[in-house]
């Protein structure tokens, strides 16, 4: 058989094509018949020529095609009998990009911030080819290439995308697939920096959370603090103890992303401020006024003393000749030199910042009388010493001075000065000292004197125990200052000492400050013989002997 057919056909226009023979057999088994088309959208005719224009047999096929048509075969066959012969059409079916899909890489797991990511325009058929791409994400256009690879992924590049591919007909359109970056990340409501007592809402979100089975742990300065499915954590009314660094660990079938500190600052008024009062009783008159407090924004602080403003931070200006100041975050300090009586009264501290103020009083009690010690309050024995009580200097008639040692009276008399020209261990205590004039009465502070001094001669003494086994004890104390290493010696054998050594199999050291207490069990005849008892300081040492008999 003959086939007529269009070297190409349009998807979806009607179509001809014709089978024919140059013969007919209208009486005979002669077979002219089209396979491989639709019968649903074709239909088919037949016509046969015995006339004197000539002879034949045509089969006309009517239909239309679409792009799934495109490569088939039509066949176009004629039968006698057995016998068969037939001619073969190649479809070429025009039609535009059909069976467009986006394919994303990688395809599974979880995709995160930095990763990189290509989506593919994949397309089932194109004749003719497919000439251009066009990639567009919810909406905007996007780029031209058949693959567009996202390098770094962003946050940003969540959302729904599509290609086209074009060819010289139209354009096919992938239907959208969306990209979920999974990057978990807080917010906050009303803001990151609210005021004590808001009510405010943390929000740890994933782009496209909507729909997914997700779960979110929240921590607080790295400590955990709850979990469940609820992706807020509200605060009713937040306290300046909620402030800190929170993140959130966001959890699905896939994996997990934790969000990046977010930092919640809570703002408050100054609390009750803390006033601390100290007054030096050595070295000099100096009182000290410290104020602190907590509050977010940082207060400013002044401290005043009956009224009168004597330090601010931030200020400009110099303090008073006897004033100094000095301030830190949250904190004044004010020292007054050459401090007294004038000094003395109410102290307030005032603090205030943009929510509020609050203020501290606290009351300072200068002492008249100050005690010096020269020329120190730490001396080696034998140094000249003198300890100065020194008054107001301001009265209308001769002071008179009492001193006293560990609370007991020591001398009185009209002389300030206290002189030890060579000073011994024994004379070192707690001193004291008051003050009598035309303008009343003070006493001092009470100001230690330390003596420094080599041991004195221990006392060693020994015992021997019969009762219910034979027990040695032998006993050395001391006395020096500083403390004494205290050493236990049986000839050339060291015995026991205070510190570094440990003791032989039958012996127990008992060390106490200067003493040293050693007991010796089941004593036998080898432990007679001489004892010495050596002590030693940065001072100097002393030692003492003992015989013992078993």
């Amino acid at each position: 058989p003959s086939v007529a057919a269009s070297e190409e056909e349009t998807e979806g226009q009607s179509s001809t094509l014709e089978c024919s023979t140059p013969y007919a057999c209208p009486w005979g088994d002669a077979a002219l018949r089209w396979e491989g088309y639709d019968p649903r959208v074709s239909t088919v005719a037949s016509r046969v020529q015995l006339d004197t224009s000539g002879v034949g047999h045509r089969l006309t096929l009517s239909t239309s095609f679409s792009w799934r048509d495109h490569s088939k075969k039509l066949l176009c066959e004629v039968s006698f009998g057995s016998r068969r012969a037939s001619r073969e059409v190649v479809l070429r079916v025009r039609h535009t990009p059909k069976d467009v899909q986006v394919l994303v890489s990688p395809s599974t797991g979880n995709i995160h911030v930095g990763d990189m990511v290509s989506l593919t325009c994949e397309v089932g058929s194109s004749h003719p080819p497919v000439s251009g791409y066009l990639w567009h994400k919810d909406g905007v256009v996007m780029g031209t290439e058949r693959v567009l690879t996202l390098r770094g992924v962003r946050r940003e590049h969540h959302g729904r995308y599509h290609c086209e591919a074009q060819n010289a007909l139209g354009a096919g359109t992938a239907p959208a697939v969306t990209l979920h970056v999974f990057s978990a990340e807080i917010s906050a409501s009303p803001s990151a920096e609210v005021r004590e007592g808001t009510a405010t809402t943390l929000s740890c979100d994933v782009p496209g959370r909507e729909g997914q089975a997700l779960n979110y742990t929240w921590y607080r300065n790295s400590e955990w603090l709850t979990e469940g499915t609820a992706h807020t954590l509200f605060f009713p009314a937040v306290a300046a103890s909620d402030a800190g660094y929170y993140s959130c660990k966001v959890t699905n079938s896939q994996g997990s992303d934790t969000a990046q500190p977010f930092s919640l600052s809570v703002t408050y008024p100054p609390r009750v401020p803390t006033i601390t009062l100290f007054q030096e009783t050595q070295g000099g008159r100096l009182a000290v006024v410290h104020c602190a407090v907590d509050s977010h924004p940082p207060a400013t602080l002044a401290i005043e003393h009956e009224g009168t403003v004597l330090a601010a931070s931030g200020a400009q200006a110099a303090p008073a000749q006897r004033l100094s100041v000095s301030a830190s975050r949250n904190a004044l300090r004010l020292e007054i030199r050459d401090a007294g009586p004038r000094d003395s009264g109410t102290y307030r501290c005032n603090a205030s910042n943009a929510h509020g103020n609050a203020s501290a009083t606290k009351v300072l009690l200068t002492r008249a009388a100050q005690l010096l010690i020269q020329p120190s309050a730490e001396v080696q024995e034998g140094t000249a010493v003198t300890l100065t009580c020194v008054g107001t200097g301001n009265t209308a008639w001769e002071p008179h001075y009492t001193w006293y040692r560990n609370g007991k009276r020591l001398r009185e008399g009209p002389s300030p000065a206290l002189r030890f020209p060579s000073v011994r261990g024994d004379d070192a205590g707690a001193f004291q000292c008051r003050v009598r004039s035309s303008s009343g009465s003070d006493a001092s502070g009470v100001v230690p004197l330390r003596v420094l001094y080599p041991p004195r001669l221990p006392v060693l003494s020994s015992f021997l125990q019969t009762q219910g086994g034979r027990l040695s004890i032998i006993q050395c104390t001391v006395e020096s200052d500083p403390e004494a290493n205290l050493t236990l010696w049986r000839g050339d054998s060291l015995v026991a000492c205070t510190w570094g050594c440990p003791p032989g199999p039958r012996v127990r050291v008992t060390p106490a400050y200067n003493s040293l207490r050693v007991e010796i069990q089941e004593v036998v005849l080898e432990d007679e013989g001489t004892y010495e008892c050596q002590a030693g300081n940065t001072q100097g040492n002393a030692s003492t002997a003992v015989e013992f008999r078993a």
